[in-house]
């Protein structure tokens, strides 16, 4: 991944195909990219009610489902949808240019 001044280099938006994520590593943090209908999104790659991965949850929409117990939040927001879980997550901001897709540099 290579880095200019506040964007990270992670992935081109061909490698992750509409109702899709993958998790990138980010300074240390770990963030999930998502392709929706609406575009990409990016946000923590942890449930905040189970502390487990989210990558390979149920995208539908702009809405993101737990693999484990089915907590769902908004990928535009971060805002939990559904619970068991009550703490939404952190959002990143994403630069697309062309087909590259970077991410905003985790504050530290």
């Amino acid at each position: 991944m290579s880095t200019d001044i506040d964007y990270t280099y992670v992935s081109d938006v061909s490698d992750i195909e509409v109702g899709h994520s993958i998790s990138v590593n980010v300074e240390g943090k770990k963030i999930l990219i998502c392709n929706t209908e609406e575009g990409f999104f990016a946000v923590q790659d942890m449930c905040t009610h189970a502390l487990i991965p989210l990558c390979g949850g149920f995208i539908q929409g702009t809405l993101i489902s737990c693999p484990l117990h089915g907590a769902v939040f908004d990928l535009k927001t971060g805002e939990v949808m559904a619970p068991p879980a009550f703490e939404d997550l952190e959002t990143f901001k994403l630069k697309i240019e062309g087909t590259s897709i970077s991410v905003k540099n985790p504050e530290t």
